[in-house]
């Protein structure tokens, strides 16, 4: 029987195939079936010329399939003015025998088209066969590992990251560490910018803001958790996060997308304490209109898979144009659940201060993480009071109170809203 690269989808709904959504525009010249059969062919088994060796056997358990058309907009009859050119999304069934729970394969099968027969595509959806993804082994932890490990269940938790930047001391650092501890916050994590540099080594760093997480719980009997960044060459991420957790901490960080998703996998797979995946970086997966892939995959579903049991996302109201959906769609691609992985924990960051919270809580509900930098070392009473303010904040949306009239009971909430305002 000749073999038909053209398949549907209740052929295959039960099979290992990983199913790749793709859009692309072309010439309405341009025959967009025969484009589809070298793409799915040829990031498969095939070239652009018939080669010796490729049998029947290899092309059933090895080639790809096209499972699917479909014109953007869904025009069947040419007018009297047919359009130049025309929109597709693109749905190529892949083997996943091909490439197993292994990113860079997964990568270079999805999206590292050889010029000969590639199209210029952009990847906007998957779709796992059964079991495929838990074969990755995702979050370890997960929404429900972090809140165990903070304490915290019944509302969104708090997150500071350590300001400036870097270029501070390991005791510096944790000065700034005590006083916004003694706010009560969940959460402070490194910069995404400090790593393991030779005037903070991480060993050192941990240590010093562990103890000044204790002298803060000590004081206020809020417990602060610190998020070592250990973002590295590939090589030594894993020696980086030994090191942070055998001096103390209790959760690390990582830049996915600098050190790649693979990197990641092995870490979450051997350190034993959450990980929070930063995305710096990975934009340029993303930001193409024409290439690469989505936001809510590149930001959302492969850091999950990779197994960040907290994931921080972007919004569009902190300065950077991301569109309102593609916030939600990645948001949504971390947390909601899904066959084979946990639910991570979206970490709100860019512009976060208390008079944003009604509009997050809104959107995301509860189970998200608020990252405040600024707005917490920038607070004009001081961090501890920056901190309070969001406390007051999230007390106040939760009972359905108006921000600005809880502004006028809370000091700390009331400067934090005179400087920043109120974003409905």
């Amino acid at each position: 029987m000749v073999f038909d690269v053209h398949v549907s989808i209740e052929a295959i709904r039960h099979e290992d195939f990983l199913l790749a959504t793709y859009y692309l525009e072309l010439d309405a010249s341009v025959d967009v079936t025969a484009k589809a059969r070298a793409f799915a062919i040829g990031q498969t088994i095939g070239t652009w010329v018939e080669v010796p060796g490729v049998t029947d056997e290899m092309r059933e358990r090895h080639s790809g399939r096209v499972v699917s058309i479909t014109q953007v907009p869904p025009i069947d009859v040419d007018g009297p003015e047919p359009p130049q050119r025309l929109g597709y999304l693109l749905t190529i069934a892949l083997p996943t025998v091909n490439f197993g729970a292994n990113f860079p394969m997964l990568f270079t099968t999805l999206l590292g088209n050889d010029a000969s027969t590639s199209v210029t595509a952009k990847l906007v959806d998957l779709q796992f066969p059964d079991g495929y993804a838990e074969q990755f082994g995702g979050p370890r932890f997960g929404m429900a590992g972090v809140r165990d490990l903070v304490g915290v269940h019944d509302r969104p938790l708090l997150l500071n990251m350590i300001k400036p930047c870097t270029g501070l001391s390991p005791e510096a650092g944790a000065a700034i560490f005590r006083e916004v501890a003694l706010g009560g916050i969940d959460l402070i994590k490194d910069d995404e910018l400090l790593g393991n540099p030779p005037f903070s080594p991480i060993a050192d760093r941990v240590k010093a803001y562990t103890t000044a997480a204790r002298q803060a719980f000590e004081e206020t009997g809020h417990e602060t958790i610190y998020i070592c960044n250990v973002t590295d060459n590939p090589s030594r991420v894993r020696d980086n996060a030994r090191r942070a957790v055998d001096a103390g901490a209790r959760a690390v960080m990582v830049t996915y997308a600098t050190v790649g998703y693979g990197t990641v996998q092995e870490l979450a797979a051997e350190i034993g304490v959450p990980v929070l995946g930063h995305f710096a970086g990975s934009a340029v997966y993303f930001e193409g209109p024409d290439s690469g892939t989505t936001a809510a995959l590149a930001t959302g579903l492969f850091p999950r898979l990779a197994g960040c049991d907290l994931v921080l996302v972007t919004t569009p109201f902190g300065g950077y144009p991301l569109r309102r959906l593609a916030y939600l769609q990645t948001t949504r691609a971390i947390s909601t659940p899904r066959p084979g992985l946990k639910p991570a924990m979206p970490v709100i960051g860019g512009g976060v201060h208390p008079g944003t919270l009604k509009r997050y809580l809104d959107d995301l509900g509860a189970d998200i993480v608020l990252g405040a930098g600024g707005s917490i070392a920038g607070h004009p009473q001081g961090p501890a009071a920056g901190v309070r303010a969001f406390h007051q904040a999230i007390a106040a949306v939760q009972e359905g109170r108006d921000l600005r009239e809880a502004a006028r009971q809370y000091a700390e909430l009331g400067a934090a809203i005179d400087l920043w305002g109120v974003q409905d």
